[in-house]
């Protein structure tokens, strides 16, 4: 990844909801260029190609809460900047506005999630666990939490909730790179 564009964004949810902010603004990348997802929030193409990966940083000022959305891509790539931009924002005051309507209470993914398992790769598919570039787990990718966490049904039947500072996932199914680990 190596070229990009970041984005301040001041989304009306609690504090405790701004998690789920780089998976919404990953949602509205993917649908702009009609792309899937990698969890936790990188946009992929159909065959798991890295097309363009979120990341998001949360922070207080004089303002109140703010995300500092930052979205990048090979610089190989072309995509339209502006484009991408506009669509992580219109994604994040759609999802504030979820919010506001009362749609979102039970966590921050609540109003999105059945959007967000559309997209997403490997839903039901055989993955790996990866912690650094170890495989650690084998299973099945199970679902996706209203936090964002992962569940992968292991091998052996046990369940492995993860959370995306603590493993990758690789989808076994579409080859053997791993997503943006």
């Amino acid at each position: 990844m190596g070229v990009g564009t970041s984005l301040i964004l001041r989304p009306a949810v609690p504090m405790g909801f701004v998690t789920g902010a780089p998976y919404v603004c990953a949602l509205g990348v993917a649908r702009e260029l009609g792309a899937r997802l990698s969890w936790p929030h990188g946009v992929v193409s159909a065959e798991g190609e890295p097309l363009v990966y979120v990341d998001a940083r949360a922070g207080y000022d004089d303002e109140g809460v703010f995300v500092r959305c930052d979205l990048t891509w090979d610089e190989g790539g072309v995509l339209d900047a502006a484009a991408l931009e506009r669509a992580a924002a219109g994604a994040v005051d759609a999802w504030a506005g979820e919010y506001a309507a009362g749609r979102g209470v039970a966590g921050p993914l609540a109003s999105v999630l059945g959007d967000y398992f559309d997209v997403l790769l490997g839903m039901g598919e055989q993955v790996e666990v990866l912690r650094g570039a170890r495989v650690v787990a084998r299973g099945t990718l199970a679902g996706v939490d209203v936090w964002g966490r992962a569940t992968v049904r292991l091998e052996d039947g046990r369940e492995l909730e993860l959370a995306p500072e603590q493993a990758a996932l690789r989808v076994l199914s579409i080859g053997d790179s791993p997503q943006f680990t």
